[in-house]
């Protein structure tokens, strides 16, 4: 069975997440408006401008997790792109974990120094089917979330 290709955004500078009690929203934030909206024109022209639905698995280790996102509908003739990202702190993990509840989104974001909010988002996102806590130790070799952590 082939597996299907994972490439992943690589010029977003972090992550944000911000919502309300029945909504959080997680945004990779790029450096330039420029770059989200060429970063969501990939996943939107990689699905035939169908918007994937995305499932979400922070990974914890002892003093850093991981922030994987990719597609849960993966198509092996097409490029499926997928968001990881490294972080040296738990802090903002355990944060959206403590307040997580609801529906979640991923939205494209950019950071604006020229702004006082600092970062603004695209009106555009996608639905995330359901966010899992996990650590280093529960990620089974050879699965997707595997597979997305080793390309990196």
């Amino acid at each position: 069975m082939q597996s299907a290709p994972i490439v992943r955004f690589s010029e977003f500078l972090g992550i944000g997440y911000f919502g309300d009690p029945k909504q959080h929203v997680v945004a990779p934030i790029f450096d330039q408006r420029g770059n989200a909206d060429n970063a969501w024109a990939k996943v939107t022209d990689s699905q035939h401008q169908k918007i994937p639905a995305f499932h979400v698995v922070f990974i914890e280790h002892p003093a850093k997790y991981e922030f994987v996102a990719y597609p849960v509908e993966l198509a092996p003739e097409r490029i499926n792109y997928a968001l990881f990202r490294s972080f040296s702190s738990l802090d903002s993990m355990r944060k959206f974990r403590d307040s997580h509840g609801g529906k979640t989104y991923i939205k494209f974001g950019w950071h604006d120094l020229t702004r006082p909010q600092k970062f603004d988002v695209l009106a555009e996102y996608a639905l995330v089917d359901s966010v899992e806590f996990v650590t280093a130790s529960d990620v089974a070799p050879g699965t997707i979330v595997d597979r997305i952590r080793k390309n990196q």
